[in-house]
Protein backbone atom coordinates (compact mmCIF):
# COMPACT_ATOMS: atom_id res chain seq x y z
CA UNK A 1 0.00 0.00 0.00
CA UNK A 2 1.35 3.14 -1.13
CA UNK A 3 1.13 6.16 1.02
CA UNK A 4 1.03 9.54 -0.02
CA UNK A 5 4.51 11.14 -0.72
CA UNK A 6 4.44 14.26 1.88
CA UNK A 7 6.79 16.24 0.10
CA UNK A 8 6.09 20.08 -0.96
CA UNK A 9 6.04 20.69 -4.59
CA UNK A 10 4.93 24.18 -6.61
CA UNK A 11 0.71 24.71 -7.17
CA UNK A 12 2.00 24.78 -10.94
CA UNK A 13 3.68 21.58 -10.81
CA UNK A 14 0.97 19.33 -9.22
CA UNK A 15 -1.49 17.08 -11.16
CA UNK A 16 -5.30 18.03 -10.10
CA UNK A 17 -5.55 14.55 -8.21
CA UNK A 18 -1.93 15.52 -5.81
CA UNK A 19 -3.70 19.11 -4.88
CA UNK A 20 -6.95 16.87 -3.92
CA UNK A 21 -4.97 14.68 -2.01
CA UNK A 22 -3.18 17.35 -0.16
CA UNK A 23 -6.83 18.73 0.15
CA UNK A 24 -7.48 16.09 1.93
CA UNK A 25 -4.51 14.52 3.81
CA UNK A 26 -4.22 14.38 7.38
CA UNK A 27 -3.09 17.42 8.77
CA UNK A 28 -3.32 18.18 13.21
CA UNK A 29 -6.04 16.67 15.01
CA UNK A 30 -8.64 18.11 13.32
CA UNK A 31 -10.98 16.63 10.66
CA UNK A 32 -10.64 18.00 7.06
CA UNK A 33 -13.30 20.25 4.88
CA UNK A 34 -15.82 17.65 4.02
CA UNK A 35 -18.30 20.06 2.03
CA UNK A 36 -16.53 19.22 -0.99
CA UNK A 37 -17.02 15.29 -0.51
CA UNK A 38 -20.01 13.15 -2.05
CA UNK A 39 -22.27 11.51 0.46
CA UNK A 40 -24.29 9.48 -0.58
CA UNK A 41 -26.43 8.99 2.39
CA UNK A 42 -26.85 12.87 2.94
CA UNK A 43 -27.80 14.28 0.00
CA UNK A 44 -30.88 14.08 -1.92
CA UNK A 45 -30.59 12.39 -4.80
CA UNK A 46 -33.57 13.06 -6.63
CA UNK A 47 -32.39 16.74 -7.38
CA UNK A 48 -28.49 16.23 -7.24
CA UNK A 49 -27.15 16.32 -10.70
CA UNK A 50 -23.74 15.28 -8.94
CA UNK A 51 -25.38 11.32 -7.89
CA UNK A 52 -27.89 9.35 -9.79
CA UNK A 53 -29.59 6.65 -8.62
CA UNK A 54 -30.29 3.06 -10.12
CA UNK A 55 -31.46 0.29 -9.90
CA UNK A 56 -30.40 -3.20 -9.48
CA UNK A 57 -32.31 -5.99 -12.02
CA UNK A 58 -30.98 -9.16 -10.02
CA UNK A 59 -31.59 -9.83 -5.72
CA UNK A 60 -28.15 -9.77 -3.65
CA UNK A 61 -28.27 -13.26 -2.59
CA UNK A 62 -26.80 -14.68 0.91
CA UNK A 63 -24.09 -17.38 -0.51
CA UNK A 64 -24.95 -20.61 0.19
CA UNK A 65 -23.35 -21.92 3.42
CA UNK A 66 -23.47 -18.87 5.66
CA UNK A 67 -26.09 -19.12 8.46
CA UNK A 68 -26.84 -15.39 8.92
CA UNK A 69 -28.31 -12.85 6.25
CA UNK A 70 -25.07 -10.82 4.35
CA UNK A 71 -27.11 -7.94 2.86
CA UNK A 72 -29.70 -5.66 4.39
CA UNK A 73 -31.79 -5.57 1.38
CA UNK A 74 -32.20 -7.92 -1.79
CA UNK A 75 -32.52 -5.11 -3.94
CA UNK A 76 -30.91 -2.47 -2.15
CA UNK A 77 -30.49 1.53 -3.65
CA UNK A 78 -27.54 2.00 -5.91
CA UNK A 79 -26.42 5.02 -7.05
CA UNK A 80 -23.46 6.14 -10.01
CA UNK A 81 -21.34 9.26 -10.09
CA UNK A 82 -22.49 11.80 -12.97
CA UNK A 83 -18.40 12.43 -13.11
CA UNK A 84 -18.63 8.23 -13.03
CA UNK A 85 -21.23 6.13 -14.53
CA UNK A 86 -19.43 3.11 -14.53
CA UNK A 87 -18.58 3.23 -10.27
CA UNK A 88 -21.74 1.50 -8.94
CA UNK A 89 -22.02 2.50 -5.21
CA UNK A 90 -24.27 0.32 -3.16
CA UNK A 91 -24.43 2.62 0.34
CA UNK A 92 -24.76 0.52 3.76
CA UNK A 93 -25.27 -3.18 1.47
CA UNK A 94 -24.03 -5.61 4.47
CA UNK A 95 -25.60 -6.12 7.70
CA UNK A 96 -24.12 -6.17 10.73
CA UNK A 97 -23.23 -9.30 11.68
CA UNK A 98 -21.78 -9.36 7.63
CA UNK A 99 -19.79 -6.55 8.72
CA UNK A 100 -18.72 -8.25 11.67
CA UNK A 101 -17.82 -11.63 10.10
CA UNK A 102 -15.81 -10.18 7.65
CA UNK A 103 -13.92 -8.39 9.99
CA UNK A 104 -12.81 -11.71 11.51
CA UNK A 105 -11.80 -13.15 8.45
CA UNK A 106 -9.87 -10.62 7.34
CA UNK A 107 -7.84 -10.12 10.81
CA UNK A 108 -7.77 -13.82 11.08
CA UNK A 109 -8.30 -16.22 8.02
CA UNK A 110 -6.54 -13.91 5.43
CA UNK A 111 -3.91 -12.18 7.13
CA UNK A 112 -1.28 -15.84 7.72
CA UNK A 113 0.45 -17.67 5.77
CA UNK A 114 0.65 -19.01 2.80
CA UNK A 115 -0.92 -15.14 1.98
CA UNK A 116 1.80 -12.81 2.11
CA UNK A 117 1.66 -9.44 3.98
CA UNK A 118 3.32 -6.31 3.69
CA UNK A 119 5.63 -7.81 6.91
CA UNK A 120 6.52 -10.98 5.73
CA UNK A 121 9.97 -9.37 3.52
CA UNK A 122 11.28 -8.73 7.39
CA UNK A 123 9.49 -10.90 9.86
CA UNK A 124 9.40 -14.96 10.01
CA UNK A 125 5.81 -14.34 10.80
CA UNK A 126 4.24 -17.57 12.26
CA UNK A 127 1.36 -19.91 11.09
CA UNK A 128 -1.19 -18.13 13.35
CA UNK A 129 -2.45 -14.98 12.46
CA UNK A 130 -1.03 -11.75 14.27
CA UNK A 131 -4.20 -10.93 15.50
CA UNK A 132 -5.23 -14.11 17.37
CA UNK A 133 -1.92 -13.95 18.87
CA UNK A 134 -2.30 -10.39 19.80
CA UNK A 135 -5.71 -11.04 21.46
CA UNK A 136 -3.98 -13.80 23.52
CA UNK A 137 -0.98 -11.71 24.58
CA UNK A 138 -0.48 -9.17 27.31
CA UNK A 139 -0.27 -5.67 26.30
CA UNK A 140 3.87 -4.02 26.67
CA UNK A 141 2.57 -1.85 30.04
CA UNK A 142 0.71 -4.73 31.18
CA UNK A 143 3.58 -7.43 30.53
CA UNK A 144 6.09 -5.52 32.35
CA UNK A 145 4.51 -4.53 35.26
CA UNK A 146 3.41 -8.16 35.62
CA UNK A 147 6.77 -9.45 34.61
CA UNK A 148 5.08 -11.53 32.03
CA UNK A 149 7.26 -12.38 28.93
CA UNK A 150 5.76 -10.66 25.70
CA UNK A 151 5.89 -12.61 22.69
CA UNK A 152 8.23 -11.73 20.22
CA UNK A 153 7.96 -12.53 16.11
CA UNK A 154 12.06 -12.87 14.99
CA UNK A 155 13.26 -10.66 12.56
CA UNK A 156 14.99 -11.82 8.94
CA UNK A 157 17.78 -9.27 9.11
CA UNK A 158 18.66 -11.26 12.29
CA UNK A 159 19.29 -14.89 10.74
CA UNK A 160 20.08 -13.31 7.14
CA UNK A 161 17.12 -14.32 5.63
CA UNK A 162 15.83 -10.94 4.06
CA UNK A 163 14.88 -11.13 0.38
CA UNK A 164 18.07 -9.60 -1.28
CA UNK A 165 15.34 -7.57 -3.86
CA UNK A 166 14.64 -5.46 -0.75
CA UNK A 167 16.21 -2.53 0.33
CA UNK A 168 17.32 -2.76 3.85
CA UNK A 169 14.81 -0.29 5.66
CA UNK A 170 15.90 2.46 7.50
CA UNK A 171 13.23 2.25 10.53
CA UNK A 172 14.77 -0.20 13.15
CA UNK A 173 11.59 -1.39 14.08
CA UNK A 174 12.01 -3.59 10.59
CA UNK A 175 15.69 -4.93 12.22
CA UNK A 176 15.09 -6.16 15.26
CA UNK A 177 12.23 -8.86 17.01
CA UNK A 178 8.93 -7.53 17.51
CA UNK A 179 5.97 -8.27 19.50
CA UNK A 180 3.23 -9.35 17.80
CA UNK A 181 0.74 -6.65 19.35
CA UNK A 182 3.23 -4.39 17.56
CA UNK A 183 3.45 -6.10 14.64
CA UNK A 184 -0.21 -6.08 13.98
CA UNK A 185 -0.46 -2.13 14.35
CA UNK A 186 2.00 -2.00 11.77
CA UNK A 187 -0.16 -4.37 8.83
CA UNK A 188 -0.62 -2.56 6.00
CA UNK A 189 -2.20 -5.62 3.29
CA UNK A 190 -1.95 -8.83 2.61
CA UNK A 191 -2.52 -10.86 -0.92
CA UNK A 192 -5.28 -13.15 -1.47
CA UNK A 193 -5.59 -15.90 -3.89
CA UNK A 194 -3.07 -15.37 -7.05
CA UNK A 195 -0.24 -13.58 -4.68
CA UNK A 196 0.77 -10.03 -6.18
CA UNK A 197 3.85 -8.89 -5.86
CA UNK A 198 4.41 -4.93 -5.13
CA UNK A 199 8.13 -5.35 -6.24
CA UNK A 200 7.59 -6.87 -9.94
CA UNK A 201 4.13 -5.22 -10.00
CA UNK A 202 2.97 -8.67 -11.27
CA UNK A 203 0.93 -12.05 -9.77
CA UNK A 204 4.65 -13.68 -9.90
CA UNK A 205 4.83 -15.06 -6.30
CA UNK A 206 2.40 -18.16 -6.71
CA UNK A 207 -1.37 -19.01 -5.93
CA UNK A 208 -3.10 -19.65 -2.15
CA UNK A 209 -6.97 -20.91 -2.02
CA UNK A 210 -8.87 -17.34 -2.15
CA UNK A 211 -11.29 -17.64 1.05
CA UNK A 212 -14.67 -19.57 -0.64
CA UNK A 213 -17.18 -17.60 1.75
CA UNK A 214 -15.93 -13.93 0.50
CA UNK A 215 -15.52 -15.61 -3.36
CA UNK A 216 -19.44 -16.23 -2.69
CA UNK A 217 -19.84 -12.74 -0.92
CA UNK A 218 -18.02 -10.93 -4.07
CA UNK A 219 -19.75 -13.45 -6.54
CA UNK A 220 -22.98 -12.22 -5.15
CA UNK A 221 -22.39 -8.84 -5.65
CA UNK A 222 -21.07 -9.13 -8.90
CA UNK A 223 -24.10 -10.79 -10.38
CA UNK A 224 -27.21 -8.21 -8.89
CA UNK A 225 -24.47 -5.58 -10.59
CA UNK A 226 -25.03 -6.52 -13.86
CA UNK A 227 -26.62 -4.05 -16.25
CA UNK A 228 -28.58 -2.50 -13.88
CA UNK A 229 -31.53 0.23 -15.41
CA UNK A 230 -32.12 3.55 -14.67
CA UNK A 231 -34.38 4.08 -11.62
CA UNK A 232 -36.90 6.00 -13.72
CA UNK A 233 -37.87 3.45 -15.39
CA UNK A 234 -36.46 3.84 -19.18
CA UNK A 235 -34.50 1.05 -19.62
CA UNK A 236 -30.73 0.02 -18.73
CA UNK A 237 -28.03 2.28 -18.04
CA UNK A 238 -25.93 3.08 -19.73
CA UNK A 239 -22.37 2.15 -19.30
CA UNK A 240 -22.56 0.92 -16.07
CA UNK A 241 -22.09 -2.88 -16.07
CA UNK A 242 -22.23 -5.03 -19.00
CA UNK A 243 -20.19 -7.96 -17.52
CA UNK A 244 -22.24 -11.33 -16.91
CA UNK A 245 -21.88 -11.65 -13.71
CA UNK A 246 -22.40 -15.51 -13.58
CA UNK A 247 -19.36 -15.56 -15.13
CA UNK A 248 -17.35 -13.97 -12.00
CA UNK A 249 -15.07 -15.91 -9.81
CA UNK A 250 -12.20 -14.38 -7.62
CA UNK A 251 -8.80 -15.16 -8.65
CA UNK A 252 -6.71 -12.57 -6.77
CA UNK A 253 -7.42 -10.28 -4.04
CA UNK A 254 -6.09 -7.47 -1.28
CA UNK A 255 -7.13 -6.57 2.00
CA UNK A 256 -5.60 -3.15 2.95
CA UNK A 257 -5.75 -2.43 7.00
CA UNK A 258 -5.65 1.91 7.41
CA UNK A 259 -5.10 3.29 11.18
CA UNK A 260 -6.26 7.19 11.18
CA UNK A 261 -2.99 8.14 9.82
CA UNK A 262 -3.00 5.61 6.49
CA UNK A 263 -3.68 7.06 3.52
CA UNK A 264 -2.98 5.01 -0.22
CA UNK A 265 -1.77 7.44 -3.13
CA UNK A 266 -3.53 7.47 -6.58
CA UNK A 267 -2.97 4.37 -8.73
CA UNK A 268 -4.62 2.38 -11.18
CA UNK A 269 -5.46 -1.49 -11.26
CA UNK A 270 -3.82 -2.84 -13.86
CA UNK A 271 -2.35 -5.77 -13.83
CA UNK A 272 -4.92 -8.16 -14.80
CA UNK A 273 -4.89 -9.90 -18.39
CA UNK A 274 -8.37 -9.10 -18.34
CA UNK A 275 -10.22 -6.16 -17.35
CA UNK A 276 -13.50 -6.29 -18.33
CA UNK A 277 -14.90 -7.74 -15.29
CA UNK A 278 -15.80 -5.45 -12.28
CA UNK A 279 -13.26 -4.90 -9.19
CA UNK A 280 -15.50 -5.33 -6.46
CA UNK A 281 -14.53 -3.34 -3.30
CA UNK A 282 -16.05 -3.98 0.67
CA UNK A 283 -15.61 -1.44 3.58
CA UNK A 284 -14.86 -2.53 7.20
CA UNK A 285 -14.48 -0.14 9.96
CA UNK A 286 -13.32 4.09 10.13
CA UNK A 287 -14.83 6.45 6.94
CA UNK A 288 -13.07 7.26 4.46
CA UNK A 289 -12.37 9.95 1.72
CA UNK A 290 -12.04 8.44 -1.51
CA UNK A 291 -10.79 9.93 -4.98
CA UNK A 292 -12.00 8.92 -8.11
CA UNK A 293 -10.24 10.14 -11.21
CA UNK A 294 -9.73 9.49 -14.72
CA UNK A 295 -7.30 7.55 -17.14
CA UNK A 296 -4.47 10.38 -15.85
CA UNK A 297 -3.31 12.11 -12.57
CA UNK A 298 -4.49 15.56 -14.68
CA UNK A 299 -8.23 14.68 -14.32
CA UNK A 300 -10.15 16.24 -11.69
CA UNK A 301 -10.73 13.61 -9.28
CA UNK A 302 -14.34 13.35 -7.20
CA UNK A 303 -14.27 12.92 -3.56
CA UNK A 304 -16.88 10.44 -2.34
CA UNK A 305 -17.22 9.37 1.77
CA UNK A 306 -17.20 5.60 1.94
CA UNK A 307 -18.68 4.48 5.39
CA UNK A 308 -18.41 0.61 7.13
CA UNK A 309 -20.56 -1.66 4.91
CA UNK A 310 -20.46 0.19 1.69
CA UNK A 311 -19.76 -1.35 -1.47
CA UNK A 312 -17.57 -0.24 -4.47
CA UNK A 313 -18.69 -2.31 -7.71
CA UNK A 314 -15.77 -0.80 -10.59
CA UNK A 315 -16.79 -1.34 -14.10
CA UNK A 316 -15.85 -0.34 -17.98
CA UNK A 317 -13.81 2.77 -17.83
CA UNK A 318 -13.77 3.30 -13.79
CA UNK A 319 -11.83 0.11 -14.24
CA UNK A 320 -8.71 2.20 -15.10
CA UNK A 321 -9.36 5.05 -13.21
CA UNK A 322 -6.98 6.82 -11.18
CA UNK A 323 -8.23 6.23 -7.20
CA UNK A 324 -7.10 6.76 -3.72
CA UNK A 325 -7.69 7.32 0.09
CA UNK A 326 -5.64 10.45 1.17
CA UNK A 327 -8.15 10.38 4.33
CA UNK A 328 -9.41 8.01 6.84
CA UNK A 329 -12.16 10.08 9.45
CA UNK A 330 -10.98 9.33 12.83
CA UNK A 331 -13.54 8.29 15.52
CA UNK A 332 -16.22 7.04 12.43
CA UNK A 333 -16.66 3.18 13.30
CA UNK A 334 -20.46 2.26 13.94
CA UNK A 335 -21.60 0.93 17.45
CA UNK A 336 -22.43 -2.53 16.13
CA UNK A 337 -18.96 -2.50 15.53
CA UNK A 338 -17.13 -1.02 18.57
CA UNK A 339 -19.70 -2.08 20.99
CA UNK A 340 -17.25 -4.64 23.35
CA UNK A 341 -20.08 -7.06 23.25
CA UNK A 342 -21.93 -6.70 19.81
CA UNK A 343 -20.45 -9.62 18.06
CA UNK A 344 -20.64 -12.20 21.06
CA UNK A 345 -23.72 -14.11 19.80
CA UNK A 346 -22.90 -13.89 16.54
CA UNK A 347 -23.05 -17.41 14.48
CA UNK A 348 -19.40 -17.15 14.52
CA UNK A 349 -18.34 -15.89 17.53
CA UNK A 350 -16.90 -19.72 18.69
CA UNK A 351 -14.31 -19.86 16.15
CA UNK A 352 -12.30 -15.99 16.77
CA UNK A 353 -11.20 -14.35 19.81
CA UNK A 354 -13.81 -12.32 21.83
CA UNK A 355 -15.57 -9.62 19.94
CA UNK A 356 -13.72 -6.87 22.54
CA UNK A 357 -10.65 -7.12 20.25
CA UNK A 358 -12.18 -6.96 16.97
CA UNK A 359 -14.22 -3.73 18.38
CA UNK A 360 -10.78 -2.11 20.15
CA UNK A 361 -9.43 -2.65 16.68
CA UNK A 362 -12.28 -1.14 14.81
CA UNK A 363 -12.48 2.08 16.72
CA UNK A 364 -9.46 2.87 15.04
CA UNK A 365 -8.74 1.08 11.76
CA UNK A 366 -10.56 0.79 8.60
CA UNK A 367 -10.67 -2.70 6.53
CA UNK A 368 -11.26 -2.55 2.63
CA UNK A 369 -11.34 -6.01 1.23
CA UNK A 370 -11.23 -6.15 -2.77
CA UNK A 371 -11.02 -8.57 -4.96
CA UNK A 372 -11.17 -9.25 -8.97
CA UNK A 373 -11.26 -11.74 -12.07
CA UNK A 374 -7.68 -11.68 -13.65
CA UNK A 375 -7.98 -13.95 -16.66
Amino acid sequence: MDTIDQTSEPPSKQTAFRRAEKTYKPRGTGLPDLTSVVDILARNNASDDTVRRIRLTRDLETPAGLPFQTFRHKRPPAYVLASHPDLIIIPDALTDEAQRWLARKCLCDCARPPNRTNLDPFFDLPAEALFAMAARSPRRSNATSRGEPMVLVQCRARNNSTDPGISTPKDKFYLQPAPVGELLERLRWCTLGMQYNWTTKEYDLGTSAFDVDIDGLVRSIAIAATQPENNRGSGRWPCANNYEGDKYVSQAGIVNYYDERSTMAGHVDKTEETMDAPLISLSIGLSCVYLIGGSTRDVEPTALLLRSGDVLVMCGESRLAFHGVPRIIAGSSPRYLVDPFAGDCDSASADYPAWNHFARYLEAHRINCNARKCS
